[in-house]
């Protein structure tokens, strides 16, 4: 398969896992050699010493994901939105302009397999969002992308950590709501909700998916 053939959400994928394997290879080497090698007899030393490196093989695998990044953006048939997201996940960091972007959405929803109307987790025959050109229906409400503000957050929750999206907008009843939606009540693949609200914020919205 051709790299330039991948879909947005795999390459999301292969460069999270990425990050982790780069790290775990990079520590087994230093490991290796530290285990082969004298160490510090200062337990104090020891301890910052293998802090130390721990952070330097967390920044390598971080460098490796960059690197990444960059082969699979010059690659990819919508390098632009795959930047986006990337930032948005924390995949380094690549200052954008706003661009006036000329996709065909089918085209984008296919290339990618996406799907516009998703469902509630626990009940697979109930709509809970639904994505329809400059309009996004969330539950029963429904907005308008024109005066539709949203921001993407990771809420931590206990032990855990969930991805949450904050937004504000003006319902069909002229009403100003303010709510989040919590990904994990939908049924969707990993980041899709995320995506769909990029490429529509982009065609329809205030392009605000840039600036993260």
């Amino acid at each position: 398969m051709r790299i330039s053939n991948l879909n947005i959400l795999t390459v999301t994928n292969i460069l999270f896992y990425s990050r982790i394997v780069i790290s775990l290879i990079f520590g087994g080497l230093i490991l290796f050699i530290t285990n082969n090698g004298k160490m510090v007899e200062n337990q104090i030393l020891n301890a910052v010493l293998v802090f130390g490196l721990l952070l330097f093989c967390l920044l390598l695998g971080q460098i490796g994901c960059v690197l990444l990044r960059i082969y699979f953006t010059s690659k990819s048939k919508y390098p632009y939105i795959l930047n986006i997201i990337c930032n948005m996940l924390g995949f380094g960091r690549k200052r954008l302009q706003k661009e006036n972007i000329n996709i065909n959405l089918d085209d984008f929803i296919k290339d990618n397999n996406l799907s516009l109307i998703l469902y509630y987790i626990n009940n697979p025959q109930y709509p809970i969002l639904d994505f329809h050109k400059n309009k996004i229906r969330y539950f029963t409400q429904e907005y308008d992308w024109e005066n539709f503000r949203w921001r993407y957050k990771i809420k931590s929750q206990g032990r855990n950590s969930i991805q949450i999206l904050e937004y504000e907008g003006i319902n069909q009843n002229n009403e100003k709501i303010k709510d989040f939606i919590d990904f994990e009540k939908i049924d969707a693949e990993e980041n899709e909700v995320l995506l769909l609200f990029i490429v529509h914020d982009l065609l329809f919205g205030k392009s605000s998916s840039i600036y993260y």
